[in-house]
């Protein structure tokens, strides 16, 4: 059986990664307004983060640093180069999907960070150092861009079992869920910075990997390679 990737993404599979992308902007943009406004999801902030801050402990604040430093754009983009060098033989584009989507979100978590300049919760409850405006959350939306980009190429390209792609995208999903919650722990930012990160880098994501995906079966998954013996003629 070939791989999903060998294959041409069906009409109905495009229209669900584009539905489910301009979905996720879509909250982005809302919560957004939100931040002008102080409705919506704003309005839940302070009391968000009451919570974490009065059930927090001593090791579970040990434990968010650690998830934050593995949730970092350094450790993700060394994640993401061993990734693509795994792939890189037998899948070229979808091989840079993984890097490629954490670096354009976290481009455009800075550019938002500079649009919006939101303060972050008081220094008083800081449980780390940080420098950047609050929203959103760098470290949500490049957990969620990373961890979603990096299970679905993997579903797509290594595994052919559906149980087991089901599962490699819910381990993406709840890898970028702790990253984003670790933020809050640490008391650095605001539930509606983590929730916008998740849904900036989610969009990303699927953006990306649909691309690649698409122009993969587009010039053959192997149309990159050296050895013309194994390769796929395009479609």
């Amino acid at each position: 059986m070939p791989s999903l990737a060998e294959r041409a993404p069906s009409r109905r599979t495009l229209t669900v990664a584009t539905a489910s992308a301009a979905a996720a902007l879509t909250l982005f943009a809302l919560i957004a307004e939100d931040v002008a406004d102080g409705g919506g999801l704003i309005s839940r902030d302070q009391e968000v983060l009451a919570w974490f801050i009065d059930h927090r402990t001593e090791r579970l604040i040990r434990a968010a640093k650690l998830i934050s430093t593995i949730g970092s754009f350094a450790s993700l983009s060394i994640m993401g180069l061993l990734l693509g060098l795994v792939l890189w033989r037998r899948w070229r584009v979808l091989a840079l999907a993984p890097l490629a989507a954490l670096v354009v979100a976290s481009l455009a978590s800075t550019a938002a960070k500079a649009l919006f300049d939101r303060n972050r919760p008081p220094v008083a409850v800081h449980a780390t150092t940080v420098t950047l405006a609050a929203f959103p959350s760098g470290h949500a939306t490049d957990a969620a861009a990373f961890f979603l980009a990096a299970s679905l190429t993997l579903a797509l390209t290594v595994e052919r079992r559906r149980s087991v792609r089901r599962a490699l995208v819910a381990t993406g999903l709840m890898l970028a869920v702790l990253v984003g919650l670790s933020r809050l722990v640490l008391g650095v930012h605001w539930l509606s910075d983590v929730v916008a990160g998740w849904a900036l880098g989610s969009a990303v994501a699927v953006t990306v990997v649909t691309g690649a995906w698409y122009l993969t079966t587009r010039r053959g998954p192997d149309a990159l390679q050296t050895d013309a013996d194994s390769l796929v003629p395009p479609l």
